[in-house]
C-alpha cells in the first residue's frame, strides 16, 4: 500500500497514537516536517491518505505553507483522497472547504465529554463509540463546517466539534495524545492554560489520571475512529491499484 502522508506543522506536536495506530497495522506512513522547512508535495498519486497535525497557529495567518497545504486539501477532495484532520489540521480542511475558522469567546482546554450528533454520518462514524464520551481538547478557535460535512459530536462550550464527509474526517480535538506527549505539550505550552473561563481546566486537573484517561480516550474514542477511516484507506487504494490495472 501507498503511505499515509502525515503533515507536522511544530517539532513537538507529534502523530503520537495515530502513528503508533499505522505501524500496529502495518500501514506506511511518511512526515512531512513543516517545522524544518519540508515542501508541501502536490500530488496525491503517490499517497493512500493525507492527516494534518495541529499547530499553535491560526490558519488565519495564511503562511505559505498553509495556502499550499489548503491547494492540496482542495484536490485530494477533489478526487476523495481519505484525510484526518486533527486541531489545527481540521481547521485547515474546513476552510480549505469553504468553512470559516474564528476565534472562540473562551479557549476550550480540558478533558471534556463530547455528546453524538443524530444523523446518519456520525452514527457511522461513531457506531461503536460511547455516548458520552470523555476526549482531550485544547483550542482557540473554531471552524464552521465545509459543504457537504456533516458533524459528528458537540462539547458544552463548541458545538461543531467534528465534521465527516466522503472519505475524511475531521476533529478540532487531540485524540491522538498520549501520555508522553501530553506531558511534552504541557512542559512546552502550559503557560497558555490559564483557567479564566468554564471551559479551561487547570493544569493539575489536566494531568490528573493521565495515563488511564488516554488509555480509555484510545480504546473508547481514537481507535474506533481511526477503524474507520482505515476502512476508507483501504478502499481507496484497492480502487486505485483496480484503475491502474
Amino acid at each position: 500500500m501507498k503511505p499515509i502522508r502525515i503533515f507536522r506543522h511544530e517539532d513537538w506536536i507529534n502523530p503520537g497514537r495515530l502513528t503508533q495506530f499505522l505501524e500496529a497495522q502495518t500501514i506506511p506512513w511518511e512526515l512531512v516536517r513543516i517545522d524544518q522547512g519540508d515542501p508541501v508535495p502536490q500530488t496525491v498519486d503517490d499517497v493512500a491518505g493525507l492527516a494534518f497535525l495541529g499547530g499553535t497557529m491560526s490558519v488565519n495567518d495564511e503562511f505559505p505553507w498553509q495556502l499550499d497545504e489548503m491547494a492540496l486539501i482542495r484536490k485530494a477532495a477533489a478526487q476523495d483522497v481519505p484525510m484526518l484532520g486533527h486541531c489545527m489540521g481540521s481547521q485547515l480542511i474546513a476552510k480549505a472547504l469553504g468553512g470559516a475558522v474564528a476565534p472562540m469567546p473562551d479557549k476550550e482546554i480540558g478533558w471534556w465529554q463530547v455528546t453524538k450528533c443524530d444523523n446518519p454520518v456520525a452514527r457511522e462514524w461513531l457506531a461503536e463509540t460511547p455516548d458520552p464520551v470523555e476526549i482531550l481538547i485544547w483550542h482557540h478557535e473554531a471552524f464552521t463546517l465545509p459543504a457537504g460535512a456533516a458533524p459528528l459530536y458537540s462539547s458544552p462550550f463548541c458545538a461543531e466539534q467534528a465534521y465527516a464527509f466522503g472519505n475524511t474526517v475531521a476533529t478540532v480535538a487531540h485524540p491522538e495524545v498520549t501520555e508522553e506527549l501530553l506531558e511534552c505539550w504541557l512542559d512546552v505550552y502550559g503557560y497558555d492554560i490559564e483557567p479564566t473561563a468554564p471551559s479551561i481546566q487547570p493544569i493539575e486537573k489536566i494531568r490528573e489520571d493521565l495515563a488511564e484517561r488516554c488509555v480509555a480516550m484510545h480504546a473508547a474514542f481514537t481507535d474506533r475512529v481511526y477503524e474507520k477511516w482505515l476502512a476508507r484507506i483501504v478502499a481507496y487504494a484497492q480502487a486505485q491499484e483496480h484503475s491502474a490495472a
